[in-house]
């Protein structure tokens, strides 16, 4: 039987990283160690190693003694203090430099790394940008770690056959039950908190917002997209958007929950969510308890300043797959289909009523 390669994820317990973790592990094909800022028992095939990626030392410390060339899948980031805002350039390029140069020092070196980006790379979450988006084309007029990071990767030299690679994902849709920055999440809750009201599927984003493409990324399919593009030579030192292949408009999906929420459509009424909806706390602890939730208080429920970003994009947010599907990797979703299949998964764990 053929040796497992050894893959480290940092960030392994975030939606990405948690669900990339678990897409190795169950190939069979792969040893898999996840990086945590805190301890935590193995799991489900992975093996967790707490280290402090802002740490360079701890980072040496830590990985000095991992068997096999490394690789390294990097979903990890120190976020900003608000959903929407640019996360911190030279801490975001710092971690992603502790762990390469750790893993490269290592007893077998470093093979290859792919890092985990996003649209922002384009300038998505700033104003209008060039689309559908193509993984070459200007970066975003603001300086980004993601430019830093693969700038680093690109001049990166760990010796022979070192390679590296770059996913840039959409908003992320999960089956993840127990995460607070879920679309899924901000959709049912504030379809049940009217609903409760006696009031209209009103959309909370901008009329503009209403009418433009949008598009998602299921954890689901970029999980085997990353090990796809991380395990193929003709994929090496690129980077690849990876979507759910399509697009879609927040104005023909809106009857569609509405539908699925047993509500009326209702009109395009502008408000901001992280402001307004934490004022219904006691209209979402009534539901909670009549429909025996597995939820809290709606603060610790769901991160509504998320709602905010993904319904105010006031122009159209579209990536091009182009170059991932001729590389071979040709699967896709349908975007509507699976928010209402895990609007529906959502109910059936009582995670929304």
């Amino acid at each position: 039987m053929a040796e497992k390669k050894l893959a480290v994820i940092a960030g392994s317990t975030g939606v990405i990283g948690n669900r990339l973790a678990r897409h190795l592990a169950e190939t069979g094909s792969w040893e898999v160690v996840g990086l945590t800022r805190r301890t935590r028992p193995a799991e489900g095939g992975v093996r967790y190693v707490a280290v402090d990626l802002s740490d360079a030392r701890d980072c040496r410390d830590k990985l000095a003694d991992l068997a096999r060339p490394a690789h390294l899948f990097y979903a990890a980031r120190g976020d900003s203090a608000r959903t929407g805002e640019q996360e911190p350039v030279e801490a975001n390029a710092a971690m992603l430099r502790h762990v390469c140069e750790a893993l490269a020092a290592s007893r077998d070196g470093l093979a290859h790394v792919h890092a985990v980006h996003g649209t922002k790379y384009y300038g998505s979450n700033l104003g209008p940008f060039k689309t559908p988006a193509k993984e070459d084309d200007p970066r975003g007029p603001v300086d980004n770690f993601y430019f830093h990071q693969q700038d680093y990767l690109a001049a990166a030299d760990f010796g022979p056959g070192f390679t590296w690679s770059i996913s840039r994902p959409a908003g992320i849709l999960d089956p993840s039950l127990g995460e607070r920055r879920s679309a899924i999440r901000v959709l049912g809750a504030y379809a049940a908190i009217l609903r409760e009201r006696g009031e209209p599927l009103t959309f909370p984003g901008t009329p503009a917002s209403y009418r433009s493409l949008y598009q998602f990324t299921d954890a689901r399919l970029l999980a085997p997209a990353i090990a796809f593009i991380a395990g193929s030579g003709q994929c090496a030192n690129q980077a690849f958007n990876v979507t759910n292949g399509d697009y879609f408009r927040w104005a023909n999906l809106w009857p569609r929950l509405a539908a699925h929420f047993g509500m009326e459509v209702g009109p395009v009424r502008p408000m901001k969510l992280a402001d307004e909806m934490p004022k219904h706390a006691a209209v979402w602890a009534r539901i909670s308890e009549r429909a025996g939730l597995a939820a809290g208080e709606p603060a610790d429920f769901v991160l509504w300043g998320y709602g905010d970003y993904i319904f105010n994009a006031e122009y159209d947010v579209m990536s091009s797959t182009t170059r991932l599907r001729r590389a071979g990797f040709c699967h896709c979703l349908d975007t509507e289909d699976t928010i209402l299949e895990l609007l529906q998964l959502f109910r059936e764990h009582r995670i929304l009523p």
